[in-house]
C-alpha cells in the first residue's frame, strides 16, 4: 500500500490535505489489522483461541492434558499427516513429525489375521504418549485394519567395554 494518498489536482487546500491525512491513517490501520490476522494463522505463534479455530478447521481435537507445543505441532502438520494417512511409510512419517524416535509398522504378520497391523515403538517414548498414539491411529490409520502396539524395552548393559543389549517385548 502507498503511504501517501494523492488527491486530484483540482482538490487543493487545507481541508483536502486533512482529508488525505485521515484517509491515509485509516488505510494504514486497516492494513495493520489485515497483517495481524495473517500473523495469527501461523501455528507457531497464534494465540490459543485462534489456534483452536485452526485446529477445528483441520479436524484436530486437543487431548486431555496435551502440552500446547505438541498441540501446535499436530495442527501445523495436519495437512501433511492427512496426505500420508493409510500407508505404512506415511504412518511412520506422521509419528516422526510428532517427535517419536524409533518405530516400526508391520503388516501381514505371520500368525496374525491379514488385517492386523503391528506398531512397535520404544517403551520410554510410548509411556507418556499413549493417548496421542491412540488418537493418531484413530485419525490416520486405515479403517479396514486393526492395530496393536508392541512396546519394546531396550536395556543396555556395558560389560568390560562391550555392550550387551536385552530386548523385552510387551504386546498389549
Amino acid at each position: 500500500m502507498s503511504n501517501n494518498i494523492q488527491l486530484p489536482t483540482w482538490l487543493n487546500g487545507e481541508q483536502t490535505t486533512k482529508l488525505a491525512k485521515v484517509a491515509n491513517q485509516f488505510w494504514q490501520e486497516f492494513e495493520q489489522k489485515l497483517w495481524w490476522w495473517l500473523e495469527q494463522i501461523n501455528e507457531d505463534e497464534a494465540a490459543l483461541p485462534i489456534l483452536n479455530l485452526l485446529a477445528w478447521e483441520r479436524d484436530i481435537t486437543r487431548l486431555e492434558n496435551e502440552p500446547v507445543e505438541l498441540y501446535r505441532l499436530r495442527i501445523k502438520h495436519a495437512l501433511a499427516n492427512a496426505e500420508d494417512a493409510g500407508s505404512t511409510q506415511g504412518m511412520e512419517a506422521i509419528f516422526k513429525r510428532l517427535g517419536f524416535g524409533y518405530m516400526e509398522i508391520n503388516e501381514r504378520i505371520p500368525g496374525y489375521d491379514w488385517d492386523m497391523v503391528g506398531i512397535s515403538m520404544i517403551e520410554s517414548e510410548f509411556a507418556d504418549k499413549q493417548q496421542l498414539v491412540e488418537e493418531l491411529i484413530r485419525q490416520y490409520g486405515r479403517t479396514c485394519r486393526r492395530y496393536f502396539l508392541q512396546v519394546l524395552n531396550v536395556l543396555e548393559i556395558y560389560v568390560l567395554g562391550g555392550q550387551v543389549e536385552f530386548n523385552k517385548e510387551v504386546v498389549g
